[in-house]
């Protein structure tokens, strides 16, 4: 009896560790307390209270894409918001600031993916490629997070030519 009391208490103790180890994952939000499926005119009026502007309309792959500037969040270059008939389907945010260097993308980035990390778990990664287009030296990396009703993916591009260079740290948001 004693040694069933043992390994009673052995594997009520294990299973009490294993519980407390496990930390709970944070649901993907939509970006700006939109929600998928929304209207294009919704997201217009909410911009222009922010004093948001759209400054582009275009079809991309058969869907309606807003591109939109002025959002008053720190970094947020333009956010694109896509439509698939009428209903918000994606949201594209891009980071960053024009005078920095590679090195403080790279650490914008990873401090980025900790703290996505921190909220929604290990992100999978998706890309890891080095390429040469003739004197262009393009560098993709990218992670995503899936779960039941949204994706969110985050990427950081980089194309080199000489002493010129463009760099591109974006956020995507996809509902499904």
């Amino acid at each position: 009896m004693t040694s069933l009391r043992r390994i009673l208490s052995l594997c009520l103790a294990a299973a009490f560790l294993a519980c407390g180890s496990v930390h709970a994952v944070e649901e993907i939000k939509v970006p700006f307390n939109f929600t998928w499926g929304e209207s294009s005119q919704r997201l217009e009026d909410s911009m222009k209270r922010v004093q948001a502007t759209v400054v582009e309309r275009k079809q991309v792959q058969g869907r309606l894409c807003l591109v939109v500037e002025g959002i008053p969040q720190k970094l947020l270059q333009r956010a694109l918001f896509y439509f698939d008939n009428d209903s918000l389907n994606e949201i594209e945010l891009h980071y960053g600031d024009p005078n920095w260097d590679s090195t403080q993308y790279g650490n914008f980035f990873d401090q980025t993916r900790r703290n996505i990390e921190g909220k929604y778990g290990i992100g999978r990664v998706v890309a890891r490629q080095k390429t040469r287009e003739s004197d262009v030296l393009q560098t993709l990396i990218g992670y995503q997070w899936t779960q039941n009703a949204t994706s969110l993916s985050l990427y950081y591009y980089t194309a080199e030519r000489d002493a010129n260079s463009y760099r591109l740290l974006s956020l995507h948001y996809r509902g499904y």
